[in-house]
């Protein structure tokens, strides 16, 4: 299987015994050995994947990476974290994804408006649906973020409010509902993104970064 290495911070190196790894266009930095690359898409040929790149323009387009050897992944000096998918569905925001391999099964989700979770609010005025990418299977995911991202356990007893634009994605058994804070809303203003809440609550983890975009 496919080996994830961190090299520092903000690169990412995939060990590959002739094997494939999907990744962010654009993102490869460098590589070692036999590796040929070629286009791919996130979500495979499926409806939702042509609904998807309808609607996002190309946006989820990938390379894949296949052989032996060693490719190391970079994107814009932002940071990387490997999160480990056991078994369940790891919800992710596109811009997010760094790289994952065929252990996981990609696919989309209806969240809502521009943008998945992050966007359901700004959507609200927009009305532009989006989709949202799902992995599943057990396997790894690099992720990408603005700063070093965090993994908040959401539990029954401790639900978990993040802010729409700082989100991530998640794991486990979770529901999410916007909630809004109407005495915050009056000092700053209804256009302010942190008058807006997402709601999480149930079993799991949520992933946020340390910025908003």
């Amino acid at each position: 299987m496919p080996v994830y290495q961190q090299i520092n911070e903000k690169m990412l190196e995939v060990k590959l015994g002739n094997e494939e790894v999907f990744a962010r266009k654009g993102a490869m930095v460098s590589y070692q050995g036999d590796v040929a690359f070629s286009r791919s898409f996130l979500a495979g040929q499926g409806v939702q994947s042509l609904a998807m790149r309808a609607v996002t323009n190309e946006g989820y387009a990938m390379m894949s990476a296949r052989g032996s050897g060693s490719v190391f992944y970079a994107q814009g000096g932002l940071f990387v974290t490997i999160v480990p998918v056991r078994g369940e569905t790891f919800y992710v925001e596109s811009d997010s994804l760094l790289a994952f391999d065929a252990r996981l099964t990609a696919g989309t989700m209806f969240l809502g408006n521009q943008g998945g979770v992050q966007g359901v609010v700004r959507g609200m005025a927009s009305g532009q649906g989006l989709f949202t990418t799902t992995l599943q299977g057990t396997g790894e995911v690099a992720i990408l973020s603005d700063g070093n991202a965090i993994g908040l356990p959401v539990t029954p007893d401790v639900p978990v409010f993040v802010d729409p634009q700082a989100y991530i994605g998640h794991t486990g058994q979770l529901s999410s509902t916007i909630v809004t804070d109407l005495n915050w809303k009056t000092f700053v203003g209804q256009a302010s993104g942190e008058s807006y809440q997402v709601k999480f609550t149930g079993q799991g983890t949520v992933y946020i970064q340390a910025s908003e975009r």
